[in-house]
């Protein structure tokens, strides 16, 4: 995503631009919370919305829709505005609101990722309302999102993306379509011919073969428990089957609501997590004076081209991850070398993982002699 797209958040009760009046307004878009929270309470009272993060699609961009690097956590009574944005070009919003303080959110990767999808205590949570805008039904001239040289485009016309369903159920559903970004079908003179949904809870089952473009989406009715939030891993594969991209897709069941499931652009590369908290309780070592920082190298997997680069993450202090992104799929293996205070070599370690596109995959590590 484009980091340079990050939104600003403005106050709720302030103007758009918060410019003087002899200064030129700049270009942009502006989500404010009235055109999207309809019934739903923006307050502390249990239930209700306490923040929303907003992500725009370019849906004018060159080579088909681009989705721009979303806004951090922003409490629900703020508005927050885009203006890295083309003038003349049609956009669409998604907003995504949570019932956790914008404060407790973390975007995947780190707060300047762009990333649209939020952590809560170190694990993935998914949003329990969304929103589209303009209202994805509407009539094709109805509240067209078109950024404006010089305005700031007030974003109207929002509609929600769940619905009830039967109260004593609850219901996940899917949009492949939404994960393809810049990517193309193959009917489109793209790569990709099929989809398939794997959860990563074991009492739903996958769901295989879907067309691209899908159908209709992929909807989860049954053995859906309510306040579970849930992980899928999407594949988008071509006509002979073999996996191109992935991503992730996450949703928080409701009790009586279906859920729209918010899914990362699909990948072709994946990434390798070093964490090397099992080994050294193995070795009877804790972070410390004895153990301080660790680098983590890992070099290209066998059968990749010669001369490739090896690639080094650190020092990387004792207790965090270290995160090996953007590689290729393959088998990996990471020299990871551990140092005390001092800078004196604690231990060596060598950790292994298979990586896939779309997806972390953390190492097995194991010390060397």
């Amino acid at each position: 995503m484009a980091l340079g797209a990050l939104a600003l958040a403005l106050g709720a009760c302030e103007e758009g631009t918060g410019a003087a009046d002899d200064q030129p307004i700049q270009t942009s878009l502006t989500i404010d919370p009235l055109a999207f929270l309809g019934d739903v309470r923006c307050s502390n009272e249990p239930g209700a919305i306490r923040s929303y993060v907003a992500t725009l699609t370019d849906e004018s961009a060159a080579g088909g829709p681009f989705t721009l690097a979303s806004s951090p956590p922003i409490p629900c009574s703020s508005r927050v505005s885009f203006t890295h944005v083309v003038a003349g070009h049609e956009y669409t919003a998604r907003i995504d609101g949570y019932e956790q303080y914008a404060e407790e959110l973390t975007p995947v990767g780190d707060e300047t990722s762009g990333s649209r999808h939020m952590l809560l205590d170190g694990a993935p949570v998914a949003p329990r309302w969304t929103w589209g805008c303009p209202d994805p039904d509407a009539a094709d001239d109805a509240d067209k999102l078109v950024a404006a040289t010089g305005v700031n485009v007030v974003v109207q016309g929002c509609a929600p993306l769940t619905g009830p369903i039967d109260p004593a159920g609850s219901a996940i559903v899917i949009d492949p379509a939404s994960a393809l970004g810049a990517l193309r079908c193959e009917g489109d003179d793209g790569a990709i011919a099929s989809f398939d949904i794997v959860p990563q809870d074991g009492a739903l089952a996958p769901v295989l073969g879907v067309g691209c473009p899908p159908a209709e989406p992929v909807v989860y009715d049954l053995g859906v428990d309510p306040g579970r939030a849930y992980v899928f891993r999407l594949e988008a594969n071509d006509a002979a089957g073999d996996l191109l991209f992935a991503a992730s897709c996450f949703a928080a069941a409701s009790e009586g609501v279906t859920v729209t499931a918010t899914c990362d652009g699909l990948s072709a590369t994946g990434a390798l997590e070093v964490d090397l908290g099992a080994l050294l309780a193995e070795e009877d070592l804790a972070c410390g004076a004895a153990a301080s920082t660790y680098t983590a190298t890992v070099s290209p997997p066998a059968g990749d081209q010669p001369g490739a680069e090896k690639l080094e993450v650190g020092p990387v202090l004792c207790g965090d991850r270290a995160l090996l992104q953007a590689l290729a799929p393959g088998a990996y293996e990471a020299t990871v070398e551990v140092r005390d205070a001092k800078g004196a070599s604690a231990l060596s370690a060598t950790c292994r993982g298979e990586v896939r596109p779309g997806a972390t995959t953390r190492a097995a590590c194991t010390r060397l002699p």
